[in-house]
């Protein structure tokens, strides 16, 4: 039930780099003009969603290996049950 550290300092940072854009509006029109973008609030956009591209690529990695570990796990335990129960057969 509580944030991980590693994503609550991904969150902080995200609302960081907000505030700061809204407090330095010139900053957004100058990135807006670097990247060819006629309408300078649409770059935040653009940002949020490859933050949540990346945000949903690092959760996807992070599940797979995950899963991986689990499907290990149980075939340790399913070795290890077998084991024991020839154990007990002796």
């Amino acid at each position: 039930r509580k944030l991980r550290e590693e994503y609550a300092l991904v969150w902080f940072g995200a609302a960081l780099v907000l505030i700061g854009f809204s407090v330095w509006r010139p900053g957004i029109d100058e990135l807006a003009d670097f990247f060819g973008i006629d309408y300078g609030p649409s770059i935040l956009y653009l940002g949020a969603i490859i933050f949540g591209f990346l945000l949903a690529l690092h959760f996807s990695l992070a599940l797979s290996r995950l899963a991986e570990q689990n499907k290990r796990l149980a075939q340790e335990l399913a070795l290890l049950k077998a084991s024991l129960e020839e154990r007990r057969e002796c």
